[in-house]
């Protein structure tokens, strides 16, 4: 039978010729509108590496020399640092409140460029005061990463604040007790990409010009936006000084079981219109949901993946109506010859299994060079899939062989569907005709 198949498929190379033309462009348009959502499903699964949920930024702000409520004599430096520490201590007190933290991040979890270069070296730099020469090292061998500044003031707790988990246990971390401007914590990204594994990278030091700091600890990936590869994040503890308090940001957690609408509106009504110290005052309350949602809309995450999701049911749509159109009119075409393979006795099983295999053969063909082009795509792109600044990554990162596996496991599958729809369709119709009828011509 195959020998058949393929002598008919022979015979007919002209007209088919265009038909595998065509499944070879439905291959590549379905394989390109496919891959990005089976990315993003991936990235969609990665976990956060921390929860935000019933977390609060407060923000603090100063009266400007303009305002009426501004004071000349509360300017002093000392008297600036004592407002806000009065300030921050009447929030952590709060009975709502389990967990605070103090950090430089104006916005929990990042802002709009998580990317920092901050300087630090895996070896002790020394120029001797050649700054050409230090510029020149920093732009080759500068470690880049995302970084949190947190401050040692008594009872902050950044990991409880943000459920931050440890790599090692998978508890919720826990800093070291004797912590100081030393030590630093590593995201398990990090610690594997230097290191090759998190426990390796305990007790290693990264250095700021000739300063080593040593890595204590090592702490879950942090995803810091949707879809996004979590960036390689260092989480640095500063000591602070009074004066400096104006400068940080105090991030609140409220203990489980603290109703949520009922907190906010007794804070925003009773609590921010007496949060006010010297020049110092609430200038915001805002939960870190909001933030992260706020960094979707810069990113237009929501429109880019509207933009995705309507390009696959566009190309899905094309497709159905291409390929099920095209072998409809081809078996449709050939119902004379159907007609004298009835009158010759050939069942309606076998004629339908004939076409159904002329079909298939003809997918595979086209499918199998459709293929060829796709791997050379991927290949002239280095096998990366940024979706259009979505996200970064690469293709190794992102599965590698078995994510194009899937991809193309789930193009190959609807194409060959929609081609024995087409096929299998008309031929089982046809079959129902009396041979008689089947040869007339229409």
């Amino acid at each position: 039978m195959i020998k058949k198949i393929f002598h008919i498929i022979y015979n007919e190379r002209r007209e088919n010729s265009w038909i595998v033309v065509e499944i070879i462009a439905a291959s590549i348009m379905l394989w390109m509108a496919f891959d990005p959502l089976f990315t993003l499903a991936r990235h969609d699964n990665i976990e956060d590496g921390y929860d935000i949920d019933g977390t609060y930024m407060i923000d603090f702000a100063r009266y400007e020399p303009y305002d009426y409520r501004f004071k000349r004599a509360n300017e002093q430096a000392e008297l600036k640092g004592e407002s806000y520490i009065h300030l921050h201590n009447i929030v952590r007190n709060l009975p709502e409140v389990e967990s605070y933290c103090f950090t430089t991040q104006t916005k929990f979890p990042g802002g709009n460029q998580p990317y920092f270069n901050m300087g630090y070296f895996r070896d002790s730099i020394n120029v001797g005061g050649d700054q050409e020469k230090l510029r020149e090292i920093i732009r080759k061998e500068a470690l880049a990463f995302n970084t949190h500044e947190v401050y040692n003031i008594e009872g902050n707790n950044y990991f409880t604040t943000f459920m931050v988990k440890d790599a090692l246990t998978g508890e919720i971390f826990k800093p070291r007790k004797d912590d100081t401007e030393g030590n630093i914590y590593v995201s398990e990204n990090f610690a594997k990409e230097f290191y090759g594994s998190a426990s390796e990278a305990i007790g290693k030091k990264i250095y700021y010009g000739e300063a080593g700091q040593t890595i204590s600890g090592v702490f879950k990936d942090m995803q810091l936006i949707d879809y996004c590869t979590p960036p390689q994040t260092i989480i640095r503890c500063k000591n602070v000084q009074p004066a400096e308090y104006r400068m940080i940001n105090l991030h609140i957690r409220l203990k489980k079981g603290v109703d949520r609408v009922a907190f906010e509106k007794r804070f925003k009504e009773e609590i921010m219109p007496e949060l006010k110290a010297g020049n110092a005052y609430c200038q915001s309350f805002t939960p870190n949901e909001i933030f992260r949602e706020q960094m979707n809309e810069t990113r237009e995450i929501p429109s880019k993946l509207t933009m995705y999701n309507s390009m696959a049911l566009f190309s899905l749509f094309t497709v159905f109506l291409g390929m099920l159109s095209a072998f409809w009119i081809r078996t449709s075409a050939r119902k004379s010859e159907i007609g004298i393979m009835r009158s010759v006795g050939a069942s309606r099983q076998a004629i339908i299994k004939q076409f159904v295999t002329e079909v298939a053969l003809l997918v595979n063909i086209g499918f199998a060079v459709a293929m060829l082009f796709v791997l050379h795509y991927l290949y002239v792109n280095g096998f990366t899939n940024s979706l259009d600044g979505l996200i970064n990554i690469k293709f190794v990162d992102i599965g590698g062989p078995l994510h194009f596996a899937w991809v193309t496991a789930a193009t190959y599958i609807i194409l060959m569907l929609f081609a024995i729809a087409g096929a299998a369709i008309p031929a089982w119709r046809i079959t129902k005709i009396l041979p008689a009828d089947a040869l007339k011509e229409e």
